[in-house]
């Protein structure tokens, strides 16, 4: 009965039955094999990638709700600002991005250069995203460049990123930090961040899945990402018929997370998705950030971006609202996007925290 085409738990089914499918095959290759998988069984393209976004961003608040909550972070920021400078260390399409030049074009005085750093592994994509951010920024009449890395995150250095001392810095992760988790000792998570660090960032924005898919017992994570991606698929059959090619396009993409977090151990495992209570803990306990907290204007953006979908299956939840910790003190750490009773993703901004414990030098201009 498991099908794509099916109900929400029948879909659901027949990705995570491709995905045992694939765990065996991989445990036990002197005894089975996959002959002739379904193309959903392969890697999609970086262009399968940016029409499934464009299209989750059709039928779903996710996207915008990461893009423009982010963003609203940033703008924070970079008020008052004249030369600001944004890594996005996952740049993908920079789908995040035209939103964050227009409302720095309307400001009644915009900054008279805005800089882009895109990461990412494929260079004919970076050029074709710097183009398209060139063009949006011309359009705005606001003095722009884009700065394409080629390389994976885990190999950047400073001197890669062209960072300037009269720049006002800040560092985009979104759905990226996890990745970092794939080596199990914490190095790799460790000198990211030490990376970030070096930046001297006036904010670093995160988003994540807001989720436990690290267990190391494997029963646990099934059970976990059974939960959540079935939350997931719930949310999208509401809006879109079982027949519905985008709805299965957009599926397939869920698909691939949820093929790694079954199939793969080690470091082929990079879904490692954990909750912001885990994430706090890090970004504050080993890698020197404090949390900037949520303020008014992120969560009427958060909220606003609800109203645009005829849904009220949504909801904005805040993170650790009224507690004392960090620099968002009785205004949450972060926003988490909800459906029903299932938390999706959180998103959140730190600051950088010197050895003697004080904050950065931006942190009073944010």
């Amino acid at each position: 009965m498991a099908t794509p085409m099916g109900t929400p738990v029948h879909r659901l089914v027949a990705y995570f039955t491709e995905s045992l499918a694939l765990r065996v095959a991989r445990l036990y290759p002197h005894i089975f094999t996959i002959n002739a998988p379904p193309r959903r069984l392969i890697d999609a393209s970086e262009e399968d990638d940016a029409t499934t976004l464009r299209l989750l961003d059709l039928i779903s608040p996710i996207p915008k709700f990461l893009h423009f909550t982010l963003n609203e972070m940033l703008l924070k920021a970079f008020e008052g600002r004249d030369r600001v400078h944004v890594i996005d260390l996952d740049i993908k399409q920079g789908l995040q991005w035209p939103s964050l030049l227009q409302s720095l074009a309307s400001r009644p005085r915009p900054p008279s250069h805005v800089r882009i750093t895109g990461v990412g592994e494929s260079r004919p994509d970076l050029h074709a995203t710097g183009v398209r951010l060139a063009r949006i920024a011309e359009s705005l009449h606001l003095p722009f460049e884009f700065h394409p890395v080629v390389d994976r995150f885990e190999d950047l250095r400073l001197w890669m990123l062209h960072v300037k001392r009269e720049e006002c810095v800040a560092v985009s992760c979104s759905l990226l930090m996890h990745r970092a988790l794939h080596d199990e000792s914490g190095k790799a998570l460790m000198d990211l961040l030490g990376l970030i660090r070096s930046t001297n960032p006036a904010t670093v924005v995160m988003a994540e899945q807001e989720a436990e898919h690290n267990e190391p017992d494997w029963g646990t994570r099934l059970a976990r990402s059974l939960n959540y991606y079935a939350a997931i698929f719930d949310s999208l059959d509401d809006v879109l018929p079982q027949d519905s090619h985008a709805r299965i396009k957009v599926e397939e993409s869920f698909a691939k997370e949820i093929r790694n977090m079954v199939a793969c151990e080690g470091d082929e495992r990079i879904e490692r998705h954990e909750s912001f209570q885990r994430w706090r803990r890090r970004m504050m306990q080993e890698g020197g950030f404090a949390c900037l907290g949520i303020g008014e204007r992120e969560m009427l953006q958060s909220r606003m971006i609800l109203r645009m979908y005829s849904c009220d299956k949504y909801s904005i939840d805040v993170e650790g609202e009224g507690e004392g910790e960090g620099h968002g003190r009785g205004r949450g750490h972060g926003l988490t996007l909800r459906w029903l009773d299932h938390p999706l993703y959180t998103v959140s901004a730190w600051v950088p925290v010197d050895v003697a414990g004080s904050s950065s030098p931006h942190l009073s201009q944010v």
